[in-house]
């Protein structure tokens, strides 16, 4: 089999994936997939930003990673020797439509570790020690990250194309000053109402077949108390008009995002939206980079497995109102059509196959198949979206992009005594 079509072969629909409910109500997507003893499991909990408020963002994060530390029957030091013991790796996600846990280990360890990782969530230990790392290690990295204005503007971003009132300007990982008041009373009270099989959706791929899967998840997580969070509707991006949201910081660059609505997961249009910003993100390079030397660092892109997706351009510049309006111009240009099909052809196959290698791994299929069944309501549209990146043409891409992208929010880190904000202009994407 050449590379290309064992890439295509990891990319297409596959047809060896059984869905089935344990006797609780847990949704189970399996994938088996033959020829390896590497197992990769997520434990998805629905929800997100969208059952947190102000207070509490980050209470999820840090109860779920909490629970982690160990259980009744598996309390810390024996838990992390059989981490130790079976080399298994845990990895832990916190965004606006879910939280996920992933398990990659070996079959044969498979029984224990979901046996262990249940109990956890049922009967966590919470030991105080335990409990006080987990809250200390989250804290500093939240602190870490809102003291970077490089990671900063995106919240920066957020608030003006999200505005205060849509969920996902509550951040699920939290902020120092949120997460480092959680105590372990909190979490168990996260625990107790979340831990609940109308929450959890399971995601397989891996050698062992569905019936055994079945088998063990039954007595595992097969245990967890029946119910259910109502999850609110989740509101559009409606901006009424194109917005700029100033930050100050003693910084030597200024930092500059501009986000833009996008097609939701699972839409026809995605793959043309997505290759249409991956053009701009190329254009964004020579144009800003190499012809006029502003920058170090310029990208586009856009989200695309939320049930609100969003497209976004990024640079880090001295000039930032020249880079402005070099973007606004890039952006313009590519809604416009005024670009080379040879360009949007060689785009859309780089993706497709960086997608096509990404999901050669057991995470990845684990993500795809959850996301996918999650944001949409059906575990193929990730899959599917793949298999779109083929015969894309200029027409699709720009009417995508012009079509989707309406109105945008702006946001500028920068050192007002080297930079001049009043200079720095809310610049309408599509034109005046």
């Amino acid at each position: 089999m050449t590379a290309l079509l064992f890439l295509a072969c990891l990319i297409s629909v596959p047809e060896d994936v059984t869905e089935f409910d344990l006797s609780n109500g847990i949704h189970v997507v399996s994938r088996t997939v033959p020829g390896g003893d590497v197992e990769g499991i997520s434990v998805f909990f629905t929800g997100g930003s969208r059952l947190l408020h102000s207070e509490n963002q980050g209470i999820e994060a840090f109860a779920l990673e909490a629970a982690m530390t160990g259980s009744v029957r598996y309390p810390d030091e024996m838990w992390r020797d059989i981490m130790d013991l079976t080399l298994a790796r845990w990895t832990a996600t916190f965004n606006y439509d879910y939280s996920r846990y992933h398990l990659k280990c070996l079959s044969e360890d498979l029984p224990l570790l979901l046996d262990g990782f249940a109990d956890c969530l049922i009967n966590p230990a919470l030991d105080p020690a335990a409990v006080a790392r987990v809250r200390d290690s989250q804290t500093a990295s939240a602190s870490a990250e809102m003291e970077n204005p490089d990671s900063r503007i995106w919240l920066v971003a957020n608030r003006g194309f999200m505005g205060e009132g849509h969920p996902y300007m509550l951040r699920p990982e939290g902020y120092p000053g949120t997460l480092s008041s959680f105590t372990a009373e909190d979490a168990r009270q996260w625990l107790s109402g979340r831990v609940k099989s109308g929450n959890i959706v399971i995601t397989h791929a891996g050698p062992t077949g569905a019936q055994d899967l079945r088998a063990l998840l039954e007595t595992t997580f097969g245990l967890i108390p029946q119910g259910g969070d109502e999850t609110p509707s989740l509101p559009e991006f409606s901006i009424s008009k194109d917005t700029l949201v100033q930050e100050h910081d003693e910084t030597l660059t200024a930092y500059l995002v501009v986000k833009f609505n996008a097609p939701p997961a699972g839409h026809s249009d995605l793959a043309a939206y997505s290759t249409a910003c991956s053009v701009i993100s190329e254009l964004m390079w020579q144009v800003l980079r190499t012809d006029n030397a502003l920058t170090y660092a310029a990208s586009a892109g856009a989200t695309n497995s939320y049930a609100r997706n969003w497209g976004y351009m990024y640079v880090s510049t001295p000039e930032p109102v020249l880079a402005a309006e070099l973007m606004t111009g890039i952006f313009r240009r590519v809604a416009s059509g005024d670009i080379e099909q040879e360009l949007v052809t060689g785009v859309a196959g780089k993706q497709r196959t960086l997608q096509g290698i990404r999901a050669q791994s057991m995470d990845t299929q684990c993500l795809m198949l959850g996301s996918g069944y999650i944001s949409s309501g059906d575990w193929r549209s990730a899959y599917k979206l793949q298999e779109s990146f083929t015969d894309i043409s200029v027409k699709e891409a720009a009417e995508a992009l012009s079509g989707w992208a309406g109105n945008a929010g702006w946001g500028i880190i920068a050192d007002s005594s080297l930079v001049n904000m009043s200079e720095v202009e809310t610049l309408p994407l599509r034109g005046e």
